[in-house]
């Protein structure tokens, strides 16, 4: 092998070895991040999420996460009080939704949905309660060799696609049918500033919802990446039935991580 060819090689090499480095310190056990939402100045609300399990199964290395949604109190037109549950399943370079749960609690009623996703025979097992009364229970065949997000996994999955600045068409299983999310990672740093630190280097997103999501969530949005190997989404920008909110980070906790480090 002539001695450019050696150095291309190495090149590409460290390159891929990096990446995938970089993505498995993406999803650490215990990481927790709360944000708040915004209307304008107004706080419309919070989302918590967390990582609350990790184990390896063969090859594979299988995530389980938390989410809570929740409006704040006084807020008019607006009630939201929603726990979203996934398992998740890393493969090294991919990862994608096994197991979803989402339970909205409302005034006089507690709804349920659960996917349970069987990539082998090609269908997701979907249970629907309302209120004690089983409104679905079906499964859902869907295309070979497609491999899903639930509406938390998303969230993941983004901060491990991010470390490219390829487009994505993502494949979603969502209000119990197919459908997709397109987003795109810029190679540019930009600098971004939230409430609890300012000029954090961050990676650029933006893309569009082609579904509609928790409180009429839809169309086109973008967010911001922490700049280092843990990815953190720092701010993102979404339309809702108000119109335009933001969803910007407002405490954390991860074992030696601080934005702008």
């Amino acid at each position: 092998m002539k001695v450019m060819e050696k150095i291309f090689f190495i090149m590409i090499f460290i390159f891929f070895y990096n990446n995938m480095f970089s993505q498995s310190k993406v999803l650490v056990k215990g990481e927790e991040l709360k944000y708040v939402v915004y209307y304008g100045f107004v706080k419309l609300g919070e989302v918590k999420m967390k990582i609350t399990g990790d184990n390896t199964q063969g090859s594979n290395k299988v995530y389980s996460a938390w989410s809570e949604m929740k409006s704040y109190k006084g807020i008019p037109f607006v009630t939201l009080n929603s726990v979203f549950e996934t398992e998740m399943v890393f493969d090294g370079k991919d990862l994608y939704s096994r197991k979803f749960k989402a339970t909205d609690y409302k005034d006089d009623a507690v709804i349920t949905i659960e996917y349970n996703f069987n990539y082998d025979s090609n269908y997701v097992y979907v249970l629907k309660n309302n209120n004690g009364k089983i409104e679905r229970d079906e499964k859902i065949n869907f295309n070979q060799n497609v491999k899903f997000q639930d509406g938390l996994s998303l969230f993941y999955k983004a901060r491990i696609n991010s470390f490219s600045s390829e487009d994505f068409l993502i494949p979603i299983f969502m209000n119990e049918a197919e459908t997709s999310v397109n987003y795109y990672f810029s190679s540019m740093k930009e600098e971004v500033s939230i409430s609890i630190e300012d000029d954090i280097r961050s990676i650029r997103s933006n893309g569009v919802a082609n579904f509609e999501g928790v409180f009429g969530l839809s169309g086109e949005f973008g967010g911001w990446f922490s700049d280092d190997e843990a990815r953190v989404p720092l701010k993102a920008q979404f339309n809702v039935i108000l119109g335009n909110v933001t969803l910007e980070l407002d405490s954390f906790s991860r074992t030696g991580w601080k934005p702008g480090r």
